[in-house]
C-alpha cells in the first residue's frame, strides 16, 4: 500500500512537471485538486501532498481561494519536453543496446533546440489499465522503444493528441522503425553460405519470428541447402539441449545466426570442439572485448534513424498514413579475440606471480 501511494504521488508530480515544462514565461493555473484526483483515481489529500512539495521547491505558488499557479522563473522558456518510453514503462535496468537508443534518439531530439528537455519513462510512471498514462499527454512527443501489446490501446489514445513514433517493432496505426529480420537473415545466410557453411542454425528473435525464418529459408533455397525445422531454436534451455544433441548426433552446425543475445549458448559452443570452426552472427551490441568467434556482426542503424524520428516528432501530428520503415543493419566480418585474450591472461598470471 505504501509503495502504491508513493507511485501515485510520483505520477502526479511528473504530471505537473510535464504540464508546466513547456509553458515558458507564462503563468499557468493548474487544474483543481478535485480534477487531478479524478484524473489519477486518488484522494485529494494525495494531490495536496504532491502540490505542497512543489510549492516548497518553488515550482508552484498558491493563491488562496483561487488555486495553484506555475512559477515561470523555475522553468526553461519556450522549451519542448520529449519523452522516451521503454517497453512497458517499468524498466529499471538497461542493456548497452537500450543505452545506445536513448543516446541516439535523445541527442537527435535535443539538437533541434538547446532549450528542449528529455524525459525518460521508466518505473516512475505506472500503467493504469483504466486511465492509461494521463501524464504522458503533457509531452510534446514520444519515441517508444520496444512497444508492448498491452499498452497499445492507451498509446493509441495518446497518439491522437501528440505525435508517437515506435522503434524496434512494427504495429498498425503508428509510424514505426522496425527490424527487418527477413532481409537481414537472408543477407547473413548468403554470406555464411558463400563462406562454405552448409548447416545453418537460427536462434529466433522475440518478434517477427516467421519473417526471420523466411529469410534463412530463402538464402538456403537459392544455394540448394537444406534448412529443416529442427535447425530453428528458441532462446531457452530446451533449445540449448537441442544444440548439444545436434553435435552428439554428428549434425553439427557450421553457422549459427543469433537474432537474440547469444550469452546462454556461448558456454556450449566453447565447450564443444566440434563447434570450433562454427561461424557466428549476432548484433554488435551483444559482443564484448573477449569475443572468440569467427563470423559477422550487425551494426544496428539507430544513429541513422534517430534524426528521422526527431523530424517526425518535431513536425507534429501528421494527416498522412503512418509508415513502417526498416532499421538499416550494417554487416561486418568478425575476427576472434582468442589470441588477445590468451595474452591478457598470461600477463595477468604473470602479474599475480610477481613478488612486486
Amino acid at each position: 500500500m505504501v509503495h502504491q501511494s508513493s507511485a501515485l504521488y510520483m505520477r502526479i508530480r511528473h504530471y505537473v512537471f510535464d504540464l508546466l515544462a513547456g509553458t515558458g514565461n507564462s503563468v499557468v493555473k493548474l487544474p483543481s485538486n478535485r480534477e487531478i484526483a479524478r484524473k489519477f483515481g486518488v484522494s485529494q489529500p494525495t494531490v495536496v501532498k504532491a502540490l505542497q512539495e512543489l510549492v516548497r521547491e518553488g515550482y508552484l505558488t498558491i493563491r488562496p481561494g483561487v488555486g495553484a499557479f506555475s512559477n515561470p522563473d523555475r522553468f526553461t522558456h519556450d522549451s519542448k519536453l520529449w519523452g522516451i518510453v521503454l517497453g512497458d514503462g517499468r524498466w529499471s535496468q538497461f542493456s548497452r543496446e537500450t543505452l545506445h537508443v536513448i543516446n541516439s534518439v535523445g541527442m537527435a531530439l535535443l539538437e533541434h533546440d538547446h532549450r528542449n528537455l528529455l524525459k525518460l519513462i521508466t518505473m516512475g510512471e505506472t500503467m493504469d489499465d483504466e486511465r492509461g498514462w494521463p501524464e504522458l499527454s503533457m509531452l510534446s512527443g514520444i519515441c517508444w522503444w520496444i512497444p508492448t501489446d498491452p499498452l497499445l490501446p492507451s498509446m493509441a489514445r495518446i497518439a491522437r493528441t501528440i505525435p508517437v513514433v515506435l522503434l524496434g517493432d512494427r504495429k498498425p496505426g503508428f509510424d514505426c522503425f522496425f527490424r527487418d529480420f527477413e532481409n537481414e537473415n537472408c543477407e547473413i545466410a548468403r554470406r555464411m553460405i558463400a563462406d562454405g557453411c552448409r548447416r545453418l542454425v537460427l536462434v529466433l528473435p522475440e518478434m517477427e519470428q516467421a519473417a526471420a525464418i523466411r529469410g534463412v529459408e530463402k538464402a538456403c533455397r537459392e544455394a540448394g541447402c537444406e534448412f529443416p525445422p529442427g535447425c530453428v531454436l528458441q532462446a531457452d534451455t530446451a533449445s540449448q539441449r537441442d544444440l548439444e544433441r545436434m553435435v552428439d548426433l554428428h549434425c553439427c552446425p557450421d553457422g549459427i545466426i543469433f537474432n537474440r543475445k547469444p550469452n546462454d549458448f556461448i558456454p556450449i559452443i566453447l565447450s564443444r570442439p566440434e563447434l570450433a570452426r562454427c561461424r557466428i552472427y549476432c548484433d554488435s551490441g551483444w559482443i564484448d572485448k573477449q569475443w572468440p568467434f569467427h563470423g559477422y556482426s550487425g551494426e544496428i542503424g539507430f544513429d541513422t534513424v534517430a534524426p528521422m524520428i526527431a523530424a517526425l516528432l518535431h513536425n507534429g501530428l501528421s494527416l498522412t498514413e503512418p509508415k513502417q520503415r526498416p532499421i538499416p543493419v550494417k554487416l561486418e566480418p568478425l575476427v576472434p579475440q582468442e589470441i588477445h585474450i590468451g595474452e591478457e591472461r598470461q600477463e595477468l598470471n604473470a602479474a599475480k606471480a610477481s613478488p612486486c
